[in-house]
């Protein structure tokens, strides 16, 4: 079983081995708002979602699972959560960058994201739910 919740200043040391393990070659901006989830199974961190809220846009700046632990729904938990936070704040809109052949575009083209630019980098948006 897991567990995921919203990440403290303890977790954050984890969330950014984690980070350097999932996108070896990835520039994280960290930013003084960001907000971070942390999936865990036990104490062991096994995924994170990065995002901030802006101008009630969210930007998902990341979101990665563990190998090991893919394919058991924990992903999808970190977004779900990740956009109840937005939808509480008014979010009118969210978006998230992955690669074209990535397979987590396809959950969340389920989520209720849609393809507004595609090429190599998909640039997926969801509405806010009315």
């Amino acid at each position: 079983m897991f567990s995921v919740s919203k990440a403290r200043k303890s977790d954050m040391e984890q969330i950014r081995q984690l980070i350097c393990l999932l996108f070896p070659r990835a520039n994280a901006r960290l930013m003084k708002r960001d907000r971070f989830l942390i999936a865990k199974k036990g104490q062991l961190p096994v995924g994170f979602c990065h995002y901030r809220i802006k101008n009630k846009k969210c930007y998902i700046a990341g979101l990665g699972v563990l190998s090991h632990y893919r394919e058991h729904g924990i992903g999808s938990q970190l977004m779900s959560e990740a956009l109840y936070d937005a939808d509480k704040k008014g979010v009118q809109e969210c978006l998230i960058k992955v690669q074209a052949l990535n397979h987590a575009a396809k959950i969340y083209l389920k989520m209720g994201f849609f393809e507004k630019r595609a090429g190599k980098t998909l640039v997926l948006v969801r509405k806010r739910p009315t």
